[in-house]
């Protein structure tokens, strides 16, 4: 299960032209639960992540996740997270940081991540 889980993950990280360079780590504690975790380059940026996925009722749980994007000079962009920390955001425990604000988020995927990536840098390029 957990196997086809990390094999997703790397079919939509591999549908995106601008990953220059990537480092993915699978670790598979069973059948049911493992960490995926890397970075992806761009040109422009990395992201930094971790997923901490465990097979449950027929659907995969993540238990633990943060998605940290940086520009070169290691300037927070965005990161989300599932971190107990902010119990006043209406979306709690998930959540989004920016420069300025913590705002409530949905939990998202790499795919989510990843548009909101080139997204950003189609307004860099503008």
């Amino acid at each position: 299960m957990i196997a086809s889980y990390f094999y997703e993950f790397e079919q939509t990280i591999s549908d995106f032209l601008m990953i220059e360079k990537q480092f993915v780590e699978k670790i598979r504690k069973d059948d049911e639960f493992g960490i995926i975790r890397g970075a992806l380059y761009f040109e422009y940026g990395i992201v930094d992540f971790i997923e901490v996925v465990r097979f449950v009722s027929g659907k995969f749980i993540k238990i633990k996740y943060k998605y940290h994007f940086m520009d070169n000079d290691n300037n927070l962009i965005f990161r989300y997270d599932n971190a107990k920390h902010h119990k006043d955001i209406n979306t709690f425990p998930h959540h989004k940081h920016t420069k300025n604000s913590i705002l409530p988020s949905i939990e998202p995927d790499i795919f989510t991540i990843l548009k909101e990536i080139q997204l950003y840098f189609k307004s860099k390029i503008k």
